[in-house]
């Protein structure tokens, strides 16, 4: 059954341009920040490949509005059903993959593969045309019928008609499957008679009062009706209404909760592709709990495997990602209309770091963190802004992640080479263990803001932060190990084992010196929550200290989070 080699998209919602290969991907997991095109690209698919011919399109449908520039959605398949290209079907118009080059053209050689290239075109009339293209551009009409022959699903939010036997839906496919192309239709249309009969044979005995004074008053106008019974239209009860729907326990299947309905239709839907099928699932998450989730991704991956079928899903969720290869991933980019998509490669070390920042994968910009210190900065940060008037974090597509200590580097190496913006918030007491080293990370175009050289966070802290921000610091470890002597002996050691009884009192560099080093050997501040707090006292003295190394520091990443 048919898969998708190529698909290329022109002025269709967001996307005003994209063109991606999925040759020899049977499982594509979309995943891209908000409003990259992932469902338009669900979308663009199922529309080009729909089994239906009144499929509607509005102006607001168009790029930016403007009906001047048609939407062309391009979708190429291979393994395609056999009837398809024939020559009195489509195969005057088949193109051929060659293997070697990777070129797609008219002429077949030696273990080529057939491609068929289906164009859906809609202009200003907003009416959707769909045609069989060559590479000469040479179109031919392709019908709806045909169409249904691909085997092609999107399950989104409204997945009731699923669930019914109407033309066009999986169930009716799959039963066209099972029992073959001619027998299908005749045996709902069958079923339908003989509950008509049924219905028939028992009557509406409760309605017969009305039909009487209804015959006798026809009577009196001229209409001699000598045999009048309430019975059901066939007409209204067609598989076409989809009231012929799948029911549990008398229950219609589309009353369930969206997380089983969205269950059920993928459960129908891998039926049917035991024989091959294009599933489109959009937030394959929606409705279920993370185990379900899980439990879901794996048996959908597992199952397309043994199977000769293509899934294609969009998520946000972790969970998802956790499940998958990374080579299933397609990291979508949407740059004013212009969408780009790229797989991550395979290999361990882009495994281990799409399991381990997960959230990176749906920025746009990451921030890696040298460790918890930072993270908790980065959190306090971004209160910050929020309480100042500054777009959040997240308005502005970036997230942080934890770089995991010396390793943060690599990370950062990591998250480039998959097309992220990165930046590193790290320290400068240890340079000359960093692999990469900052140098290599700077020619790589990843932004680096760290502290003075020799100096951590803490360090840089107690050196710029006023006298006043110094003895908050004291005081929330106070509060936090509820023991002021062990503080206060801690830096008393750290300060030569001598410390004035009114050292608070003495903004001195020594005592800063002895304080900075007790919170470094003490580890005050390597937990997210104490780090978190840590900058919390920051940014209540920023505008005071805006000179500092420290805070202009935090000015410059406040810039680059703000720069598109």
């Amino acid at each position: 059954m048919a898969k998708i080699h190529s698909i290329k998209v022109s002025n269709f919602r967001g996307i005003k341009s994209y063109i991606q290969n999925y040759y020899g991907q049977d499982f594509i997991c979309i995943v891209g920040r908000g409003d990259s095109g992932k469902t338009t690209l669900l979308d663009s698919i199922s529309y080009a490949l729909s089994p239906n011919w009144n499929v509607t399109f509005y102006d607001t449908d168009f790029y930016n509005c403007n009906i001047e520039e048609p939407i062309v959605i391009e979708v190429s398949l291979y393994d395609l059903p056999s009837e398809l290209i024939r020559e009195d079907k489509y195969g005057l118009h088949v193109k051929f993959l060659n293997n070697q080059t990777g070129q797609i053209q008219d002429e077949y050689i030696d273990n080529s593969v057939a491609i068929l290239t289906i164009r859906l075109k809609v202009e200003r009339d907003l009416e959707p045309c769909w045609f069989v293209v060559n590479c000469k551009d040479e179109e031919k009409e392709i019908r709806a019928t045909d169409r249904a022959k691909l085997n092609t699903f999107l399950i989104a939010d409204f997945v009731n008609q699923h669930f019914s036997w109407n033309k066009g839906t999986p169930l009716y496919s799959l039963l066209k499957q099972e029992n073959g192309e001619n027998e299908n239709n005749s045996l709902i249309i069958d079923a339908l008679r003989d509950a008509k009969e049924k219905i028939d044979e028992t009557g509406f005995n409760h309605l017969s009062p009305t039909e009487t004074i209804i015959k006798d008053i026809s009577n009196v106008f001229g209409i001699n009706l000598t045999d009048i019974a309430t019975s059901i239209d066939l007409k209204d009860i067609t598989i076409r209404d989809g009231r012929v729907c799948l029911h549990e326990n008398k229950v219609p299947f589309r009353l369930k909760g969206k997380g089983s309905k969205r269950l059920l239709s993928i459960a129908i839907q891998m039926a049917l592709a035991k024989s091959g099928g294009i599933t489109l699932i959009d937030e394959i998450e929606q409705g279920l709990e993370p185990d379900r989730v899980k439990h879901l991704v794996r048996t959908l991956y597992c199952e397309n495997k043994r199977n000769n079928g293509q899934v294609f899903i969009t998520s946000h969720s972790q969970n998802v990602i956790e499940e998958l290869d990374c080579d299933n991933l397609l990291l979508l980019k949407n740059m004013n209309g212009d969408v780009q998509g790229s797989f991550v490669p395979v290999g361990d070390k882009y495994q281990g770091l799409i399991r381990t920042c997960q959230s990176a994968i749906y920025a746009r910009k990451v921030i890696v963190c040298e460790g918890k210190t930072e993270i908790g900065l980065c959190r306090a940060f971004d209160n910050y802004r929020i309480q100042n008037g500054l777009n959040s974090f997240s308005s502005n597509d970036v997230v942080f992640v934890d770089g995991a200590g010396a390793s943060f580097t690599d990370r950062a190496v990591r998250l480039k080479e998959l097309g992220l913006d990165v930046s590193v918030l790290c320290d400068s007491d240890r340079d000359e263990t960093l692999s990469p080293a900052k140098s290599t990370l700077a020619a790589k175009g990843i932004a680096i803001f760290c502290w003075e050289a020799g100096k951590s966070l803490e360090k840089q802290c107690f050196d710029d932060l006023t006298w006043n921000g110094i003895l908050e610091i004291f005081d929330y470890r106070v509060k936090e190990i509820k023991d002021a002597r062990n503080v206060i002996n801690s830096i008393r050691e750290k300060n030569g084992n001598e410390l004035p009884i009114n050292w608070n009192e003495i903004d001195s560099a020594k005592i800063r010196n002895a304080m900075s080093l007790a919170c470094i050997s003490g580890s005050w501040f390597k937990r997210i929550d104490h780090g978190e707090e840590l900058g919390n006292i920051i940014f209540k003295y920023i505008a005071e200290n805006s000179q500092r190394y420290l805070f202009s520091t935090l000015n410059s990443l406040s810039n680059w989070i703000d720069a598109q």
